[in-house]
């Protein structure tokens, strides 16, 4: 479980937060008479400066850092404070190999290694952190290290995160790394400030046990709200998670090399690498995504008029090979929306050999067809064709 470190703040008489003050609390917190201000994983709680029955805290990491100075009703107890945060540090860095010898005692076949595929899908009801909206993104953090930042979306308080804006992510490292960073992880949102520093919203946390045992499915989590924003309601983040495949990790190696290079094409949306889809995973996956073939081909080429072509991939039109195999991006985006040809029947006599899912997750730049400025946002609906 995640250890957190709880700040109150003492209310007063007309229910306004007056001291942090901590003599007492178990009772008076039953009764009422203390909110809690503050709430931060155990590892995130450092001593700074301890002097007399003030002790100064730092709180947090990264953009959402905070000192704090706790004061106590005498000298003994920010002494004893301070001894057992330090003891609780202790125990929890023993907790690692426990918490993995506990997972394994069930049963579960972990192996070597951890290889998980993550998605930050969306957020909803975010609270309000600029004029009227929020820019949120989202950090991610193992222990003490970030393994992934996406993108900002601008003015939206239900932002969707896709491929383009970072949404996806892969954790691979040793069992015992894995079980040995913190308390799983730590999804934090933010409000991106162009110019003052970036606020925290809240933070969502998701133990190891539960990232293991992820199927893809995409979960929604409440977010533990910053105290300026606890009054926001059904404020969610929806992530998915599973343990990655082969082709995964093929594919993630294939979008961190098409994002260093820029490259626009049709795999997948966009052509990252040409990745054969004839070809056995595990032969991709032994050549980095590039099969040795293609380590030399060019990806681009510089046309007669000044312009850029791009290789089309994973391949050409089989029936127009030449005139498909070099396009400009206008002509992919054309090709891309002509009807599709040479249809096969997915399934093996009477039975299917495969089911494709999809969700619609977002519409933008929707036409206000209201003659009303009062009904800008109307209801929409969606209609989609059964064959494809």
């Amino acid at each position: 479980s995640v250890v957190f470190a709880c700040i109150l703040e003492e209310l007063d008489d007309e229910g306004s937060a007056s001291s942090f003050s901590l003599s007492g609390v178990d009772q008076e917190f039953a009764d009422g008479k203390w909110i809690e201000a503050y709430r931060f994983n155990l590892e995130d709680v450092e001593v700074l400066n301890h002097h007399h029955h003030t002790v100064e805290l730092k709180l947090g990491r990264g953009n959402g850092t905070k000192v704090r100075d706790i004061k106590f009703a005498n000298d003994d107890d920010a002494v004893t404070f301070c001894n057992v945060l330090q003891s609780l540090g202790k125990l929890k860095a023993g907790h690692a190999q426990r918490r993995l010898d506990h997972y394994l005692s069930k049963g579960k076949d972990l192996g070597s290694k951890v290889q998980l595929l993550v998605e930050v899908v969306s957020a909803v009801r975010l609270p309000v952190a600029d004029i009227a909206s929020t820019d949120a993104y989202v950090t991610v953090h193992l222990g003490k290290n970030q393994v992934h930042k996406t993108d900002f979306r601008p003015n939206t308080l239900n932002p969707i995160w896709t491929v383009d804006t970072g949404s996806l992510f892969m954790l691979d490292m040793s069992s015992e790394q894995f079980f040995g960073s913190g308390d799983g992880l730590m999804f934090s949102v933010y409000d991106y400030d162009a110019l003052g520093q970036d606020d925290l919203l809240g933070r969502v946390f998701v133990s190891q046990e539960d990232l293991l045992e992820g199927s893809g499915k995409r979960k929604a989590f409440s977010l533990i709200l910053e105290k300026e924003y606890k009054k926001a309601k059904g404020c969610k983040l929806a992530l998915r998670f599973r343990p990655a495949t082969p082709a995964d990790i093929v594919f993630m190696k294939a979008l961190a090399a098409g994002k260093k290079k820029k490259v626009v094409g049709a795999f997948a949306g966009e052509a990252f690498v040409p990745i054969r889809q004839h070809q056995p995973a595990n032969v991709l996956e032994a050549a980095g995504g590039l099969l040795p073939g293609n380590l030399l081909k060019r990806e681009t080429r510089k046309t007669k008029g000044g312009g850029r072509e791009f290789r089309v991939k994973p391949e050409p039109d089989p029936e127009r090979p030449e005139e498909t195999k070099w396009m400009t991006e206008e002509q992919i985006n054309d090709e891309a929306l002509k009807p599709s040809t040479s249809w096969i029947r997915a399934e093996s006599g009477s039975k299917p050999i495969g089911r494709l899912h999809f969700e619609l997750i977002g519409c933008d730049g929707l036409p206000n067809k209201d003659s009303s400025i009062v009904h800008h946002f109307r209801r929409f609906h969606c209609q989609y064709r059964r064959h494809f």
